[in-house]
């Protein structure tokens, strides 16, 4: 009997997009590692060159790799949205809108309670909080169907 010409395209496009899940994660895991990796020989090189006019990347080398991770992630969720249908992309449109509130309301925050509460970097924090609201967002619209 000849299957379903629905039934398999659906097939493939879930397939292909396990794909992507899968490549994304790969991108979001190792960036930080190989980000890592290559500042170190960077600031090997620049020391051993000339140890007066040494690069220092141990204090942003977090920063760039998460920059990296984000637009691989950026990258990702453009990827998933081209083969989205509508209820799809109305529940990711939710998600960012709910990223966005989030970033807002957690920037100016942080960046007031950055000197009371002695911390680094309050807009990576910042960030990171978005971010969990946009991972926590996409679960529960996922869990709910």
């Amino acid at each position: 009997m000849v299957e379903d010409w629905g039934a398999a395209r659906e097939r493939q496009r879930r397939r292909r997009r396990w794909i992507w899940v899968a490549a994304a994660i790969a991108v979001v895991a190792l960036a930080p590692l190989v980000t890592t990796f290559v500042l170190g020989i960077v600031e090997g090189y620049s020391e051993v060159a000339d140890p007066a006019r040494a690069i220092r990347t141990r204090d942003h080398a977090g920063y760039i790799a998460i920059g990296i991770a984000l637009l691989g992630a950026l990258v990702f969720n453009l990827r998933i949205w081209r083969n989205a249908d509508e209820v799809e992309r109305r529940q990711m449109t939710e998600a960012a809108a709910v990223t966005g509130i989030a970033a807002l309301v957690a920037l100016p925050v942080l960046s007031l309670a950055a000197k009371p509460l002695a911390l680094p970097n309050p807009a990576m924090i910042g960030w990171a909080v978005a971010i969990a609201a946009l991972v926590a967002t996409r679960i529960v619209q996922h869990l709910r169907g």
